[in-house]
C-alpha cells in the first residue's frame, strides 16, 4: 500500500501548511454555520481536507500509467509511476540483460525521471519475492482501508494542526478570535459609541457589574440579527473599550467599569511586585525545603502536586507585603478555592467568620492575590503571620474568611525600624489574640520611613544578598543565642524586597557568612563575607 504522506506525524508536525484554499473553506464554513466555530472543529476539518486531497491526486497519478513493480515488464517510451520516490513519473529510455545471484536473470531499465534528473536503473521480470512487488496488482497500492481516519489523525496530531491553524487566521482580518472560536467580522453588529456611553451609564447606576444579556436589552441592536450574534458584537466592542473591563469568571461576561474598579486590582500593589534573583533549587537543603513549603509562598516554586480531590478550606499565611497591601495570597491550595476571572480579576464576596459582614472582595489571579480586606485586618488587629482561615460556601462567589481567636497575651515581637539609612529590629511586647506563625510575626515603628528606604533599595537596585546581608546580623541580635529562623528571615526580607523563600534559602544554603545551626535556625559570622 502507498505510503500516504498525511499519515505522518512529520506531515502535520513539520510540512502541513495552511493555503489560501484552506482559508477560503475556513471562511465559507463559518459563513454556513452563522456562528462561532471552534478551533478544534476548523482543524478536523482541514485534517480531513487533506487527506481527502492526497486520496484524490494518487488516483489521478495512477490513472496515467502503470506503477513500477520489479516482476513487471516494461517498454522504452513507457512512463512508470514510482511510489517508493515521492509519486515521482518516469520514462523508460533504455534497456538491458543483467543478473543477480539472488533473483537470476531480468532486464535492467533505465529510466529518466522528470525535471531531467539523471538516469537510474531498475529491475525488471524479476522472478521471485520482491518488496516493491504488489500481489494484488495496483488495486494493492491504493487501498486505504488500513488508513487511520482524519478523526484520528486529529486526535494524534492535533496541537500541531491547531497551532499552525490559529496563526494564519491571526493573519487575515476578516476572521475574529473569540476564545477558542472563530467568527467573520462581517457578520458583526457595529455598536456604536452612543451605544457604549449608554452601556456605561447603565452600568455605573447599578453599581455592579452587569452581564453581556443585561446591557443587550437596552441599546437596541438589530433584532433580525441572532441574539448570539448582537451578543458577540457587544463584548467585542467592549474589549475594545478602556472603559470597561470584563470581570467574569468561567466564561460568563460580566462587564465592569475600570474607573469603578478599585486601583488596587487594575494596578496591583507595589508591594506585591516581585523582585527575584535566578537561582539554583539543588542547592538548597532538605530541611530548608520543608519550611518552604510550609510556608506556601503564593510565587513559591516548591514541588508538590495539586489536591487529589476538591478542597473547601485552606489557611493561608499573612506575610508583610500582603498586611501592607490589603490582600491574600492565592497559594497553590487557595487557588482551588476561588471562581477564575475570565480575563483579569473577579469580584467575590468575602465574609467576616467572626461576624458574618459581607466585604468586597476581589480575585486577581494572574498576580495571584485577594483584594479588598485592609479594613478587616485593621479591625481584628491582624498581626504579620497571622493565620488565615479560607472557606468556600455554597456559592463559589462568595468566602469566608476568619483567624482562630485566642485569649488575648502580650508576645515578645520583632518591629521592624529605620535606623540611619537601614532596616533594623527590636523586641517590644505586643498584644496577640489570635493564632499566628510566631516565626513569621512582624510588625513596624514607622510605616512611611519603612516606604521611603523600601523606595530607596528598589532604586539602587540592592540585590538579595545586599539586603539579607544588612538584615540577618540586626536580627541575630536580638537572640540570646545569637541565630534566627530561616523564616524570620524571610518575613524580614519582605520589609524591603518582595521575593519568595527559595532565592532566600538558596542564598543561606550558598553563602559562607551564614552559617546553619541546625533546626532550620542560623547565625550570621562577618569574618566570612
Amino acid at each position: 500500500m502507498i505510503q500516504r504522506k498525511t499519515q505522518t506525524g512529520i506531515y502535520w508536525q513539520e510540512r502541513f501548511q495552511v493555503s489560501s484554499e484552506d482559508v477560503s473553506r475556513i471562511y465559507d464554513r463559518i459563513l454556513d454555520a452563522g456562528k462561532p466555530v471552534s478551533t478544534s472543529a476548523l482543524a478536523e476539518s482541514l485534517v480531513e481536507n487533506h487527506c481527502r486531497r492526497e486520496e484524490s491526486q494518487i488516483q489521478a497519478e495512477l490513472s496515467r500509467g502503470p506503477v513500477y513493480q520489479p516482476q513487471e515488464a516494461y517498454q522504452e517510451g513507457q512512463e512508470v509511476l514510482f511510489p517508493a520516490l515521492d509519486y515521482v513519473w518516469g520514462t523508460v529510455v533504455g534497456t538491458r540483460p543483467a543478473r543477480n545471484p539472488a533473483y537470476g536473470e531480468f532486464i535492467a531499465i533505465q529510466v529518466q525521471f522528470e525535471g531531467g534528473r539523471r538516469l537510474r536503473e531498475f529491475a525488471s521480470g524479476l522472478s521471485g519475492q520482491h518488496k516493491l512487488n504488489r500481489p494484488q496488482g495496483e488495486a494493492g497500492l491504493s487501498a486505504a482501508g488500513e488508513l487511520r481516519s482524519p478523526a484520528e489523525l486529529y486526535r494524534e496530531y492535533g496541537p500541531a494542526a491547531d497551532e499552525k491553524l490559529i496563526n494564519c487566521l491571526r493573519e487575515h482580518d476578516e476572521f475574529v478570535q473569540l476564545g477558542t472560536e472563530w467568527f467573520l467580522r462581517e457578520l458583526l453588529v457595529v455598536v456604536h459609541i452612543g451605544q457604549l456611553n449608554i452601556a456605561e451609564a447603565l452600568i455605573e447606576i447599578k453599581g455592579m457589574p452587569v452581564p453581556t444579556a443585561a446591557l443587550l436589552a437596552d441599546l437596541d441592536l438589530p433584532a433580525e440579527v441572532p441574539e448570539q450574534i448582537r451578543a458577540i458584537s457587544l463584548k467585542r466592542a467592549l474589549e475594545a473599550d478602556a472603559r470597561f473591563d470584563n470581570v467574569g469568571t468561567s466564561g460568563r461576561d460580566v462587564w465592569y467599569l475600570r474607573r469603578l474598579t478599585p486601583q488596587g486590582v487594575v494596578n496591583p500593589p507595589d508591594r506585591l511586585v516581585l523582585r527575584t534573583e535566578s537561582y539554583k533549587r539543588q542547592d538548597i537543603s532538605k530541611e530548608l525545603l520543608l519550611i518552604e513549603r510550609e510556608i506556601d509562598d503564593e510565587s513559591g516554586e516548591e514541588e508538590g502536586t495539586g489536591p487529589s480531590r476538591p478542597i473547601y478550606r485552606t489557611v493561608a499565611i499573612l506575610t508583610y507585603p500582603h498586611w501592607r497591601s490589603g490582600t491574600l495570597p492565592l497559594t497553590r491550595a487557595g487557588q482551588g478555592l476561588f471562581p477564575k476571572p475570565t480575563v483579569r480579576h473577579c469580584p467575590v464576596v468575602l465574609v467576616d467568620g467572626q461576624s458574618g459582614e459581607r466585604m468586597q472582595g476581589w480575585v486577581v489571579r494572574e498576580s495571584s492575590f485577594v483584594f479588598g480586606l485592609q479594613e478587616w485586618f485593621k479591625k481584628h488587629a491582624l498581626p504579620v503571620g497571622s493565620l488565615i482561615k479560607i472557606e468556600r460556601t455554597r456559592d463559589p462567589r462568595v468566602l469566608t474568611v476568619d483567624v482562630k481567636p485566642e485569649r488575648l497575651r502580650r508576645v515578645w515581637v520583632k518591629v521592624a525600624t529605620v535606623r540611619e539609612g537601614a532596616l533594623s529590629f527590636q523586641m517590644q511586647k505586643l498584644p496577640i489574640s489570635c493564632q499566628c506563625d510566631e516565626q513569621i510575626i512582624l510588625a513596624e515603628d514607622d510605616a512611611d520611613a519603612i516606604d521611603e528606604l523600601q523606595a530607596e533599595v528598589v532604586a539602587r537596585g540592592d540585590g538579595l544578598f545586599d539586603v539579607m546581608a544588612q538584615i540577618v546580623p540586626e536580627l541575630v541580635k536580638l537572640s540570646p543565642q545569637g541565630t534566627v529562623h530561616a523564616k524570620t528571615i524571610y518575613s524580614a526580607v519582605n520589609v524591603l524586597l518582595r521575593t519568595p523563600p527559595g532565592p532566600v534559602f538558596a542564598m543561606l544554603s550558598t553563602e559562607p557568612c551564614f552559617v546553619a545551626m541546625g533546626g532550620g535556625y542560623w547565625s550570621f559570622d562577618e569574618a566570612r563575607l
